[in-house]
């Protein structure tokens, strides 16, 4: 796997989950870098894969475009 950095992710994987193995973070524990075990427009799919990660920490991310008139509750 490649590792990349958190912009190129973002970039590379524009409208979709990921679950990024991070080999770096920042102070705020957000990746820096990593490779990507997983990426889909399907949050599901994302979540299922976390299984195949092996003993690495990983971080999932979304680069869902989230309309203006929209909010998501954590």
């Amino acid at each position: 796997m490649q590792v990349l950095s958190f912009g190129e992710i973002e970039q590379r994987y524009d409208g979709e989950w990921v679950l990024i193995a991070y080999t770096e973070l920042d102070e705020n524990l957000k990746p820096i870098a990593g490779e990507v075990i997983a990426h889909s427009i399907d949050r599901d799919v994302v979540y299922d894969a976390i299984g195949h990660r092996g003993d690495r920490g990983v971080a999932i991310e979304c680069f869902v475009k989230v309309p203006e008139d929209m909010a998501f509750i954590l």
